[in-house]
């Protein structure tokens, strides 16, 4: 227990630091709030499976938990290259620096198998289903072709009918499990084969449970990703739509099956060209990636239109510094007791809070927020009265007068039916 004080201690820090940079709205520090909560998060489920087992990533598998985050990096940006087609996720409030954004994505889908697996390792610290066992299954090679085959099948359908295929994009990596079993590494194939089922449950309510934690922390952050599953728009639980938790369970077999695989190649005559290869792979998915996901960066006082630099001077030595700030204050003390304080006329700076409105609501951002001005939406509750598909049509004609990039017809759904439910109030 007291070898696992340390960990459990910077990850309170880790994750304390992280809530008060995002309640207090720390300007920049308010968008990375992701990063500290989720290591946080991570150290904490270490400490629990060294209290459960004595033996924990950090205390006596770094070797694996090195390899783990950075062959993280290239099992994540498969799905944001397929991502690229089938669109079902966007991200908002991107750091407005190109290395420093990169860093946080790197940073991010370095922890995703961690948090695949570890949870699936606390259930097993904990002796759950460790004896579970089931009637054997004969694995026979037609078998491991057909899981092969349908792996397969399931990349290729959703890039090729992505509105009706893409769930099965998440059971791709899984047929990686048949070549595990035929190379003699940990394969889920074989464990089925042997008639223990353990494993593969704890990796599937691991699965779930870490969904859980991914999406609380997600909906609590600046910097964020928003889905736009179709047909799934209207139900969602955080920013997930409710029925997606279920791809979860299968990306931590996916995420099993990945390891496995990568393992036993680094331990065969691949192991210096694959890494370099799987750099290569990430740097190149980023440079594509990055442009066409990330939707919007952390939007700026001299971004918002009638502001100028005298103006946001004047705003700052309020204390007011970002437009978080300027619309939390606006709605706190109100527009007149503000407009004292900070010298600026009231309709000046109601113009002001309700661009900042619209800028921070669901990460749409402030160029985004001049679009809706520019179309004659001038405040959140504006947009909530709005039709989805006809005010898209204006934006577009709009941007594209401009030359600027039109938002896709699925954000502004997200913005429209996340103004109405929050009764025309910013929505973050």
């Amino acid at each position: 227990m007291a070898r696992s004080l340390p960990w459990s201690v910077a990850g309170l820090l880790l994750v304390a630091a992280g809530l008060w940079a995002l309640i207090e709205d720390v300007p920049v520090w308010n968008a990375v709030w992701y990063l500290p909560a989720w290591y946080g998060y991570l150290l904490l489920v270490d400490a629990a499976i060294f209290v459960g087992n004595g033996r924990s990533f950090l205390s006596h598998r770094r070797r694996e938990l090195a390899a783990m985050l950075f062959w993280s990096l290239p099992f994540w940006y498969f799905f944001e290259a397929c991502n690229l087609v089938l669109r079902d996720w966007y991200y908002v409030f991107v750091l407005r620096s190109r290395w420093a954004s990169a860093l946080m994505g790197v940073l991010a889908f370095a922890t995703v198998l961690p948090a695949c697996l570890f949870h699936a390792e606390q259930l097993d610290a904990w002796g759950i289903w460790k004896e579970r066992s089931c009637r054997p299954r004969v694995v026979s090679p037609a078998l491991r072709r057909a899981v092969g085959a349908g792996a397969l099948c399931c990349l290729v359908l959703p890039l090729l009918a992505p509105r009706v295929a893409f769930p099965l994009i998440w059971f791709a990596p899984i047929g990686l499990d048949a070549i595990n079993y035929r190379s003699g590494s940990p394969s889920l194939l074989r464990d089925l084969e042997q008639g223990r089922c353990g494993r593969i449950l704890r990796l599937l309510v691991g699965g779930l449970w870490a969904g859980a934690i991914w999406e609380l922390i997600n909906s609590f952050a600046r910097c964020k990703w928003i889905y736009t599953v179709p047909g799934f728009e209207g139900s969602k639980l955080f920013e997930m739509p409710a029925a997606g938790f279920l791809g979860f369970p299968i990306l931590a077999i996916g995420a099993f099956a990945f390891f496995s695989f990568v393992d036993n190649l680094r331990a065969s005559g691949w192991k210096r060209a694959l890494p370099i290869a799987a750099l290569v792979f990430c740097a190149a998915a980023d440079l594509v990636v990055e442009p066409r996901t990330a939707r919007s960066r952390r939007p700026l006082l001299a971004e918002l239109q009638g502001l100028n630099p005298t103006t946001v001077e004047r705003l700052r030595a309020a204390g007011i510094p970002t437009p978080e700030w300027l619309s939390r204050r606006s709605r706190k003390v109100g527009i007149g007791v503000l407009s004292e304080r900070v010298g600026l006329s009231t309709s000046e700076l109601a113009q002001a809070a309700s661009q900042s409105d619209l800028a921070i609501h669901k990460g749409m951002g402030a160029p985004r927020a001049a679009l809706l001005r520019r179309a004659g939406i001038g405040s959140v509750a504006q947009l909530a009265d709005a039709e989805p598909d006809a005010l898209c049509g204006r934006l577009t004609a709009l941007a594209e007068e401009r030359g600027e990039d039109p938002p896709r017809a699925a954000e502004v759904r997200v913005w429209v039916l996340a103004a109405r439910r929050s009764g025309g109030k910013p929505a973050r």
